[in-house]
């Protein structure tokens, strides 16, 4: 479990080196990155044998996120009508 979490958190970091293109992209690549360290801190908390309670707080903080990076993705739309980054200027608003 500890390897395929290894593999899911580097690949979510290459997707978001690579693709950030598009606000979208980015935002699945960091909920995927999410979700990967969610596997890493399960397995290694199992193995050591410690209490799940702080896997039960990361996983609240990964639902807020990925809540709060759609309600953002949703305001660029409606306030820009597109999701790409490199139109994102502080001057453009």
């Amino acid at each position: 479990m500890l390897k395929i979490s290894g593999l899911g958190i580097a690949s979510s970091l290459l997707g978001y080196a690579k693709f950030n293109v598009r606000l979208l992209s980015v935002l699945i690549s960091l909920e995927g990155l999410m979700l990967s360290l969610l596997a890493f801190f399960y397995s290694s908390l199992s193995f050591t044998g410690i209490e799940m309670h702080y896997f039960l707080v990361l996983l609240t903080f990964a639902a807020c996120e990925a809540a709060l990076g759609l309600s953002l993705l949703v305001s660029v739309l409606r306030l820009r009508s597109n999701d790409y980054i490199p139109t994102f200027s502080s001057l453009n608003f």
